[in-house]
């Protein structure tokens, strides 16, 4: 069996937490700053709204990586994919809001204060997120891979 369910599911649980309280401290960090040209309920609304799209594009890649690294010991080729995949998962979210930004900005759709207020939430959540991410390779989360060529601990003995 190439990993245990819930070896996945404790992997997932925790990016979840961690992703999502980096997000939450980088969203207090957003509102904290005051805009005096936005109103709080504006300020608000756009951070909630870039902070859900950064997070869920982080936390679609993280579920890619972690099936990536399932599968890549027995089909390398589908786990090379899957983990590009995952980084075009957590890069078109934001980008998608950055397009969205420059068209509505020659249309003249959105104030300059809150254009501005969400360009700078979307970079710094995003940042955030890829940091989060790192530090959540680099603590081995998502790590269980199965080795088809690697040597039982009974037959190595015999």
């Amino acid at each position: 069996m190439p990993t245990s369910c819930t070896s996945l599911k404790k992997s997932l649980v925790v990016a979840l937490i961690v992703l999502t309280l980096g997000q939450a401290i980088t969203a207090g960090v957003m509102l904290w700053r005051n805009t005096p040209s936005l109103s709080p309920e504006y300020q608000a609304a756009a951070v909630g709204i870039v902070s859900l799209i950064s997070l869920s594009g982080g936390y679609f890649s993280w579920y890619i990586t972690c099936w990536s690294k399932t599968i890549a010991s027995t089909q390398p080729a589908l786990g090379i994919a899957a983990a590009l995949a995952a980084n075009f998962t957590r890069l078109v979210m934001p980008l998608i809001v950055l397009v969205f930004l420059q068209i509505s900005s020659r249309k003249g759709l959105l104030e300059m204060a809150l254009k501005n207020l969400v360009e700078e939430t979307l970079v710094a959540s995003y940042l955030v997120l890829l940091l989060l991410d790192i530090l959540l390779h680099m603590a081995g989360y998502g790590k269980t891979t199965y080795n088809p060529h690697s040597l039982d601990d009974k037959a190595a003995k015999t």
